[in-house]
């Protein structure tokens, strides 16, 4: 079997995750190649990770030059993602990057100005895991059936938590020159993403943001503060290029959500609507059927996705409840099936960067009080 070697840059919170991903494939899938998690750069201890590395780095740059790392996985901070990205593609690595692309759009031209050198069909990956929830594939496949419809309307949502303690210190999260933004970027490139996956490009925007909690403790000394230069709410205005019109809801700072996530999608023909809060099922309403008093069958319906996945394995069954870790270990095995085939796959970098021209025109649009449009 093939060897497929990755290179983590990067051993946080979502370097342990993609490392699991790895790390369990061959639990969740038949495997045509082998996947080893030969060298991670992190000022970790061997003793404090939890998978015996091969090759531990203090420097990502010999990580990336190590010719034997095929994969490298980037989970640093934002403002490290365009000048490892370029500099993996220099070494015609595979590459798997979390999001967003880069820190601002003026890095991601960068990015893609190094691409248009890279092997074109090389296999690269942003991580927008979002994609490969079951029930999220089934909108796909019922949108481009046709079943709901020409797309009218619609409304995204993802709300979280994080930065509503107005005691959680100043992070790089919570710095722009290190972040490049808020809410938008931590949570709103997923459901951009999503928007696009599944109704189409984004012709332009009108949006406002807002900074709940302008000043927050610095972690070496609580009794100071700083001021925090993001955002933790924005809502946008999108208008599609197919005509449909579209609300998004994005917030750190609420109360009670974890992953909130949810999208509703209304056609000529029928409707989809998905939650993060119940993501074992796609509730679908036909609006072709009939209507009557006291008869019919005419309402919402909810199919089961589960873990519904091609190409699974048996384990585990697929009629067991889907998690949120398990839409990153199918994202992990797309991208390692295509890398094993050395073939395209997305969403990737292209992905990335029409996911940053849209998070450029809101945080103009915020800035400007006016719609901006998506440059084409």
């Amino acid at each position: 079997m093939k060897t497929i070697r990755v290179g983590i840059v990067g051993f946080g919170y979502m370097g342990k995750m993609h490392a699991m991903s790895y790390d369990v494939l061959r639990y969740y899938y038949k495997m045509n190649v082998n996947v080893q998690l030969y060298a991670v750069s992190t000022q970790k201890r061997p003793e404090e990770l939890p998978v015996a590395f091969k090759k531990i780095y203090a420097d990502y740059h010999e990580l990336i030059a190590d010719p034997l790392v095929d994969v490298v996985d980037i989970c640093m901070p934002n403002i490290y993602h365009k000048g490892i990205l370029v500099e993996a593609m220099k070494h015609n690595k595979y590459i798997y990057c979390e999001k967003p692309l880069a820190l601002n759009l003026s890095d991601s031209k960068e990015v893609m100005e190094a691409l248009a050198k890279y092997n074109y069909n090389k296999t690269n990956r942003v991580t927008f895991e979002y994609r490969f929830v079951p029930a999220i594939i089934r909108a796909k496949a019922l949108i481009r059936e046709g079943a709901i419809g020409k797309i009218i309307h619609f409304n995204c949502k993802y709300y979280g938590s994080e930065f509503l303690d107005p005691r959680r210190p100043i992070s790089w999260q919570s710095t722009k020159a290190s972040s490049g933004g808020g809410v938008l970027y931590a949570l709103g490139t997923h459901s951009i993403d999503i928007i696009r996956y599944l109704i189409g490009e984004v012709d332009s925007v009108w949006a406002m943001k807002h900074t709940h909690f302008t000043e927050r403790p610095v972690k070496s000394n609580p009794d100071k503060t700083e001021k925090v230069e993001i955002e933790d709410i924005v809502n946008a205005q999108i208008v599609c290029r197919n005509g449909a019109l579209g609300n998004l809801m994005l917030s750190q700072v609420a109360a009670g959500a974890g992953i909130d996530f949810y999208i509703e999608i209304y056609g000529e023909k029928g409707a989809i609507k998905f939650s993060q809060e119940n993501p074992n099922v796609l509730m679908f309403f036909d609006n072709t059927e009939v209507k009557i008093p006291n008869g019919g069958i005419s309402g919402y319906k909810a199919i089961e996705t589960m873990q519904k996945y091609d190409n699974a394995a048996v384990f585990p069954p697929p009629r067991v409840n889907i998690t949120w870790s398990r839409y990153h270990i199918a994202s992990v095995y797309d991208f390692i099936a295509a890398v094993g085939e050395d073939r395209k796959s997305s969403p990737d970098i292209r992905d990335g960067y029409e996911v940053m021209k849209i998070t450029d025109a809101i945080y103009r649009s915020c800035e400007s009080g006016m719609i901006e449009r998506i440059e084409v």
